[in-house]
C-alpha cells in the first residue's frame, strides 16, 4: 500500500503542477523516466544477478574467479564515465537504461553470491551443497530463497541511484544534447533553473519513492504481506 500510494500521489502531483510552467512539465517527465526506467534497471539487474549470482557461489570455482574479476575491473572504473560512454553509445534511451542495468546487474550478482556463501558458512548443514548436485527446484527454495533479501534491499535504492548518477552527468557536462528531460536536469544544473522548487520536489521524490521501495521489497524478503 505505501509503494502504490507514493506512486499515486507523485503521478497526481505532476499532472496538476506539469502546467504551470516548463519546469513543472520537465519534473513530469523526469518522474515518468524515473519510474520507468528505475523498473527497467531492476528487470535487467534481475535477470543478470541472479543467474550469475547463483553460480558464482555454487558453480566451477573459475566462474567465481571470472565474476570477481570482472565486478572488480567495473569497481574500479567511475561510474560517471561508464554511464557517459554508455549513453553517448546507445542510440536509444532503451539501450542506455538497459546498458546500467546491466552493471547494476553486476553489483548485485557479486552481492548475491557473498550471500549465499555467508549462508553456507553459518550453517552448511541446512542448505544443499551446490547448484550442480541438487535438484534445481530444492536449490531455489532451501538456498536461493533465504539469500535474495540483501538483493532487494539492495533494489529499493535502484531509482535513487540512476538519478544521483543522472545529476553527476549533468554536473560534468557529459550529457548528450538532445536528451530526454529527467530530474538530473533540474538536481545536476542549478545555473539553468528559475526556481529551485521543481529540484526540492525531484529530491523528495526520489526519497519517497526509496523509502516505499525499501518498505516494499523489505516485507517480500522477509515473506510478509506488502503493506
Amino acid at each position: 500500500m505505501l509503494a502504490a500510494g507514493a506512486s499515486v500521489l507523485l503521478i497526481a502531483l505532476a499532472s496538476l503542477l506539469a502546467p504551470l510552467s516548463l519546469e513543472w512539465q520537465a519534473y513530469a517527465r523526469g518522474l515518468e523516466f524515473a519510474v520507468l526506467a528505475g523498473l527497467s534497471i531492476l528487470a535487467v539487474a534481475f535477470l543478470i544477478a541472479i543467474p550469475l549470482g547463483m553460480l558464482a557461489a555454487s558453480g566451477p570455482r573459475s566462474f567465481d574467479t571470472a565474476l570477481r574479476f570482472v565486478c572488480d575491473l567495473v569497481s574500479s572504473l567511475p561510474t560517471v564515465f561508464v554511464a557517459a560512454v554508455f549513453w553517448a553509445w546507445s542510440s536509444r534511451t532503451l539501450g542506455y537504461v538497459c546498458a546500467l542495468g546491466a552493471l547494476r546487474g553486476l553489483e548485485q550478482a557479486w552481492l548475491l553470491r557473498c550471500e549465499i556463501v555467508r549462508l553456507d558458512a553459518d550453517d552448511p548443514e541446512s542448505v544443499p551443497q551446490g547448484l550442480g548436485r541438487t535438484p534445481l527446484v530444492a536449490f531455489l527454495r532451501q538456498r536461493l530463497s533465504r539469500a535474495l533479501g540483501p538483493l532487494f534491499v539492495s533494489a529499493s535504492f535502484s531509482v535513487a541511484w540512476l538519478t544521483a548518477l543522472d545529476a553527476a552527468l549533468t554536473q560534468a557536462g557529459l550529457r548528450p544534447q538532445g536528451a530526454i528531460a529527467t530530474w538530473g536536469l533540474a538536481l545536476g544544473a542549478p545555473a539553468a533553473r528559475t526556481s529551485p522548487l521543481p529540484a526540492l520536489l525531484a529530491a523528495a521524490s526520489v526519497v519517497l519513492i526509496t523509502v516505499a521501495l525499501h518498505a516494499l521489497f523489505r516485507r517480500a524478503a522477509s515473506g510478509e504481506e506488502p503493506p
